[in-house]
C-alpha cells in the first residue's frame, strides 16, 4: 500500500493482502447461505504504543478490500491517538 494512501482512495486486492501482512492480520470470508451474501471480516490488532494494551479490531465489509480499508482506517486512527512512538 502506497504511504500517500490516506484511507478515502480505493485499495487494491493485492494492496490489501500486503498491508494484512504488514500487520499480521487475519482475513476470513462468512459463509454464504440460504441466498445470502457473504461478508468479509479483516482482524488486526492496534498498533503497538503507549502504555496501552493492544486491542482487536474487527471490519467488515462486502469485499476483502472494503473490509481491509476499514481496518487500515482505524488502525491508523489508533496509531495517531497513541501519540509518537518512542
Amino acid at each position: 500500500m502506497s504511504g500517500s494512501r490516506t484511507g478515502v482512495q480505493p485499495m487494491t486486492a493485492d494492496e490489501a493482502l500486503a498491508w494484512l501482512r504488514q500487520v499480521d492480520g487475519e482475513l476470513y470470508r462468512t459463509p454464504r447461505g440460504g441466498g445470502a451474501r457473504g461478508a468479509w471480516v479483516a482482524v488486526v490488532r492496534t498498533p503497538h504504543g503507549g502504555a496501552r494494551a493492544p486491542r482487536w479490531i474487527v471490519a467488515l465489509g462486502e469485499s476483502l478490500e472494503e473490509a481491509t480499508m476499514t481496518a487500515a482506517r482505524q488502525w491508523r486512527e489508533q496509531l495517531g491517538a497513541a501519540g509518537p512512538l518512542h
